[in-house]
């Protein structure tokens, strides 16, 4: 059985990932192992035939996740908007605790403010800020926060 013979019964298959499946076919096309059509054929049979479930099995989880956030967000203004406090009290306590990125949620985008060990921090890190607050090389991406900075 041939190399691209190999490959295109697992593009057929669905048993591969778009973001990887070029990588391997190109690196066999420089090799010499594939020729110009067979590279091109697979290339576009893999696109055609992409299992998206298979692509990204944490969207459904990313969802989840933001309907969550919306949810809290719709409470938040419910109670801004009766004449009540959107949970910013004054202690850690009315803060969410950092832990550690989960690799799917966007919960520490740049403003998003947490505690962790007793104080209460700021991201100031332009995108998905994955870095623990407070520890020694992330002054840059977290600051102390206190509410009456907001």
């Amino acid at each position: 059985m041939s190399i691209y013979s190999i490959l295109f019964s697992a593009i057929q298959s669905g048993d591969y990932t778009l973001t990887d499946m070029p990588g391997k076919v190109n690196t066999l096309y420089s090799g010499g192992c594939l020729t110009e059509e067979e590279r091109d054929n697979l290339l576009t049979s893999a696109q055609e035939n992409l299992d998206v479930e298979q692509e990204r099995p944490e969207l459904e989880t990313t969802v989840a996740l933001l309907a969550d956030r919306v949810t809290a967000l719709e409470e938040s203004v419910a109670a801004l908007e009766s004449g009540g406090t959107s949970g910013t009290g004054g202690s850690t306590d009315s803060y969410p605790e950092w832990t550690t990125w989960d690799g799917v949620s966007s919960n520490y985008q740049q403003g998003a403010i947490v505690s962790h060990n007793g104080k209460l921090w700021i991201s100031v890190y332009s995108g998905q800020n994955v870095w623990e607050p407070g520890v020694t090389g992330t002054e840059n991406l977290w600051q102390e926060y206190s509410e009456s900075e907001g």
